[in-house]
């Protein structure tokens, strides 16, 4: 069993959303929670309430991982929509085959080139959170 980040609850090692409060346990916090401020996290493991930027928990050691890695995917999605969105590469790198396949399928048009040319520049403009709400699902449409 593993520590919800944002509640402090105990959750699944596998779990990707914290069931109590919804949170994904991958996403940077940006407010408070009951206990815990703004600049807070819970350990993943202990569940001692820690600063948001810990790598390594001073209460039992372990490793905390980072919200950061969406900012590098981000970067990476755009890179691949620019150059080789034509082929659909950048939709199989979020995930979403369908759309990939759909590109791939479609590459001859230069259709999925120019959508691919446009979604990498929007991609690199959006902020994180502009990023995983319309993006980082393979989605072409916001939700």
């Amino acid at each position: 069993m593993k520590h919800c980040i944002n509640c402090g609850e105990e959750i699944a090692d596998d779990a990707d959303v914290c069931p109590e409060c919804g949170v994904n346990q991958t996403a940077s916090l940006e407010s408070a929670h009951g206990q815990r401020s703004a600049d807070e996290k819970y350990c993943v493991s202990c569940g001692a309430l820690i600063n948001k930027q810990a790598e390594l928990c001073p209460e039992c050691g372990v490793d905390q991982p980072s919200g950061s890695s969406s900012s590098s995917e981000q970067v990476v999605a755009g890179i691949l929509a620019i150059l080789l969105g034509g082929l659909g590469v950048h939709k199989f790198y979020q995930g979403n085959t369908k759309l990939g396949v759909l590109y791939l399928c479609l590459f001859w048009t230069a259709i999925p080139a120019l959508l691919g040319l446009i979604e990498g520049i929007l991609i690199l403009i959006a902020d994180e959170e502009e990023y995983e709400r319309k993006y980082a699902d393979g989605s072409i449409l916001g939700r």
